[in-house]
């Protein structure tokens, strides 16, 4: 992609926008920005770019954010069906995402991690291993909170970037070519934007679409729909599974953790040296351990970095199956970045129970059956928060004892009221925060409070 002179409008202001508009300044496109929201509620934005000759279309899109536009480059947050981008689109003018950009002019190599769940967790977990490769720098970007449009000027070909990718964010890229991709998981998430599965599929798989017989692609083996990514991608396949022995990749037998690789198996250290709850945290460490070997890195370093490991130093992973407190043998997790169907259930599976789950939020056309057969099984009572829980108490309400709220303080109080010795509370939510909630932080944080709000009338 070339940018000097080009007219180019970046739709979405906030931290994507924002990163990309800078970075086309700098490589000297004439850049403008639009964003639905007016400017008063767009302040910090636009003063992030007031030194620089970029124009604001703010408070709606019209067609000034077209007009004589030679590019159009989409915020992950955007819908592509919007009347004024199928309009662009009609007239031929090409539209790409941040990443699409920002990948485009990166020097270093990347490692991009895509799946429904256990994205987050596992992109910092790679970073962390491939921090002792021969690697002058090695950053976590993306999705995780920091764009790579904010990140690529200042990166060499001798640093690695580790990039969380969203399916918003694939599906706007063109030429974008990890030197490996990894998918972890597949499954019902974000039909409010892609509509169909097959269309999360396909954006899922452009993770790999570029790739070549020298690349790498890291998969799930347990994941039927993940498996067959290897069919359709010239990148040579790796596996990693929890389950059962592989030929190249990662796996488990009798509780330890293995690497095979060139024929050799070599042991990386034992599930019992795994740091963070859950079998879906022990796949997103098998994950990592298949991209560190990828790239050389030790056993024994793996190990030590494993073991090493604590979620708690990176705010990214906070809100993601975090015990936040005990309270009269009553234990509190906060899951609130639990926003599909397939992140409760790993929750609910990582869990022996008794369980109060409180869940509720913006539906993103989630299928609850899957849930089904685990509440029963270890949820002894279901706290609904929000007024969009209809749905959930259709398909939950017949296997366990239900309660709706308006509150999250409401919330927690009627769990831990029928909570006893060795119970759960757990916040996961299976929905977006948007309805009651600025986002998932938020609502994890309003969590948090209720629970030390529980504990001081304890105390009193």
């Amino acid at each position: 992609m070339t940018f000097t002179g080009k007219q180019t409008t970046v739709f979405g202001l906030h931290r994507s926008g924002v990163a990309v508009a800078k970075l086309l300044d700098d490589l000297g496109a004439k850049v403008r920005v639009t964003d639905p929201k007016p400017a008063n509620q767009l302040q910090a934005d636009i003063d992030a770019l007031k030194d620089r000759e970029i124009d604001f279309i703010l408070g709606g899109h019209d067609h000034r954010c077209i007009e004589g536009a030679d590019q159009i480059v989409v915020s992950p947050g955007v819908p592509l069906d919007i009347p004024i981008l199928q309009k662009a689109r009609s007239m031929g003018i090409p539209i790409v995402g941040e990443l699409e950009v920002a990948a485009s002019v990166c020097p270093a190599p990347i490692v991009a991690i895509t799946g429904t769940k256990g994205k987050s967790t596992t992109t910092i977990l790679t970073a962390c291993l491939l921090k002792h490769g021969d690697f002058r720098n090695v950053r976590a970007a993306g999705n995780i909170g920091v764009p790579l449009s904010s990140e690529v000027q200042t990166l060499t070909a001798d640093d690695l970037v580790v990039l969380e990718a969203s399916s918003f964010q694939l599906e706007t890229t063109v030429t974008f070519r990890p030197r490996v991709s990894v998918v972890l998981n597949l499954s019902r998430d974000h039909l409010d934007r892609h509509r169909t599965m097959d269309a999360y599929r396909a954006a899922k798989l452009k993770i790999c679409a570029n790739q070549t017989p020298t690349d790498s692609i890291v998969l799930n083996a347990d994941d039927q729909d993940v498996a067959t990514f290897a069919e359709e991608t010239k990148a040579k396949a790796v596996y990693f599974t929890d389950d059962s022995i592989r030929e190249t990749g990662t796996y488990v037998q009798n509780d330890r953790i293995f690497a095979n690789w060139e024929g050799e198996a070599h042991w990386i250290c034992d599930v019992a040296d795994v740091p963070m709850l859950g079998r879906h945290n022990l796949q997103n460490v098998l994950a990592a351990t298949a991209v560190a070997q990828i790239f050389g890195i030790s056993p024994s370093l793996m190990r030590s970095a494993i073991r090493g490991f604590s979620a708690s130093e990176y705010p990214a992973l906070e809100h993601a199956f975090e015990l936040v407190k005990t309270i009269n043998g009553v234990r509190f997790i906060n899951d609130s970045k639990a926003t599909n169907v397939a992140a409760v259930k790993a929750a609910l599976e990582s869990l022996s129970g008794p369980i109060l789950l409180i869940m509720g939020g913006y539906d993103k056309g989630n299928d609850y059956t899957p849930l089904v057969a685990l509440v029963r099984a270890k949820v002894k009572g279901l706290i609904l928060l929000g007024s969009h829980t209809q749905i959930i108490r259709n398909v939950l309400a017949p296997q366990v004892v239900t309660w709706g709220t308006a509150t999250m303080s409401e919330a927690v109080k009627i769990a831990y009221s029928h909570a006893v010795s060795g119970d759960v509370v757990l916040l996961s939510p299976a929905n977006a925060s948007f309805d009651m909630f600025s986002d998932y932080k938020a609502r994890g944080g309003a969590f948090r409070e209720a629970i030390n709000q529980l504990e001081s009338a304890e105390g009193k």
